[in-house]
């Protein structure tokens, strides 16, 4: 880049004592390079404003000197130096790339799973930061604790800018069974169905049931109010505390789902249109080729940012659309259909339950189809972790002390 800045030309060297020729040259400053023998003498490069200096040597060697080509930028403006107008844009376009690089003008979001890019969008919306930010108004490492104290279930927030790019990486908590801590004031542990308790391991608080025992929803299931006793075997006093148990308890949970034997469905008609469009900021310009002429249609979108070299981005995109038109038409289910459909709904339902760490033990769900109802109802025994936090009464003739 110096050398074309400086600019430089490449000659051809014949006659005479040319290798004499050369040493007078590197003898007196002159820099050669990328020197190659040709046939009748030698091919080399060197800047141009050492060209001049080569005529008393080429003299006394009696050398031939001619010029095969020009590099550079001297000779690039020499050349078009009547073109004004095209100096002026070189010189303007140079003032504008200049002037998109102190701005943003794309955000790449990744990593977000449960979290809608749109959403982080909005927020980083109401943080004043969106396309066309100047790049020294975002503080990086600021917004990146902004995210993750905005959303708890991000974890890991890495945010960086890259020429005209904003880059947001971020990690949720997918980690179903992280055990989230927390502080809890004297509290209770509570049933929140009724069932038999399976199994119970209690870490803090006073266990009212053990392992066989039937219960009711709202009672309760591991006290926070410990009871201390003297040597006649009085109550002393108590001690109260945020009850903490592992309650499993198998129960009964009722399942109902139905739908219509008749729906509407999709049917297409094999018209479609394209067409094609340039969006700079928010403003939108091109071709619909009559996309709106569809009452209903399925339309597709593809838009691409477009960017000089790697993350250099600057504020024009364009985009390709097209649209197929269909109609709503009503049909029927049939019974074999509609079971599948049904069975399918009720396999998602359980595996979602399996997911949150619900063991199933029995399944009595029956599929009953009619002329207008599919309907799948019954009942499921399940083992599921229970049991609702409540506040403990307290009673404050004997109350003594509460550990968190």
């Amino acid at each position: 880049m110096l050398r074309l800045c400086r600019g430089y030309v490449r000659i051809h060297i014949c006659g005479g004592a040319y290798e004499r020729f050369l040493n007078l040259c590197c003898n007196n400053g002159i820099f050669l390079w990328e020197l190659r023998p040709v046939e009748k003498g030698y091919e080399t490069n060197m800047f141009a404003r050492d060209f001049h200096r080569l005529r008393p040597f080429s003299k006394k060697c009696r050398t031939r000197i001619r010029i095969k080509r020009k590099y550079g930028l001297p000779f690039f403006i020499n050349r078009h130096r009547k073109r004004k107008a095209f100096v002026l844009g070189i010189v303007f376009c140079g003032f504008f790339i200049y002037l998109l690089s102190q701005y943003i003008w794309g955000i790449s979001i990744e990593g977000n799973m449960s979290i809608s890019r749109q959403t982080i969008m909005e927020y980083l919306s109401e943080d004043k930061i969106s396309y066309g930010t100047r790049k020294k108004n975002v503080d990086c490492k600021q917004l990146a604790a902004d995210i993750r104290n905005h959303f708890p279930d991000i974890i890991w927030v890495s945010v960086k800018m890259e020429g005209t790019g904003l880059f947001v990486n971020v990690q949720e908590n997918t980690d179903l069974n992280l055990y989230e801590n927390r502080e809890y004031g004297a509290s209770d542990l509570v049933a929140d169905v009724d069932g038999i308790i399976e199994k119970m391991i209690t870490r803090e608080g006073k266990p009212m049931v053990s392992q066989g025992d039937t219960v009711k929803k709202g009672d309760i299931l591991v006290s926070g109010a410990m009871e201390i006793t003297d040597d006649a075997g009085e109550v002393a006093s108590r001690i109260y505390t945020a009850a903490d148990a592992d309650i499993y308890i198998r129960t009964k949970i009722n399942y109902n789902n139905c739908f219509k034997m008749n729906y509407q469905a999709q049917e297409y008609t094999g018209k479609k249109r394209f067409g094609v469009y340039a969006r700079i900021g928010s403003k939108y310009f091109g071709i619909d080729s009559g996309l709106d002429h569809f009452e209903t249609a399925d339309i597709i979108s593809s838009e691409h940012q477009l960017h000089i070299m790697k993350d250099f981005y600057i504020p024009l995109s364009v985009g390709y659309i097209s649209a197929k038109e269909y109609r709503y038409v009503t049909k029927t289910y049939a019974p074999k259909e509609a079971e599948e459909i049904a069975e399918k709904q009720l396999q998602k339902f359980l595996l979602e339950n399996t997911q949150k760490g619900v063991q199933i033990f029995e399944n009595n769900v029956k599929i009953n189809i009619s002329a207008t109802l599919c309907r799948a109802s019954g009942t499921l025994t399940v083992m599921k972790k229970a049991g609702t936090r409540c506040d403990t009464e307290m009673t404050e003739s004997m109350q003594e002390g509460i550990d968190e």
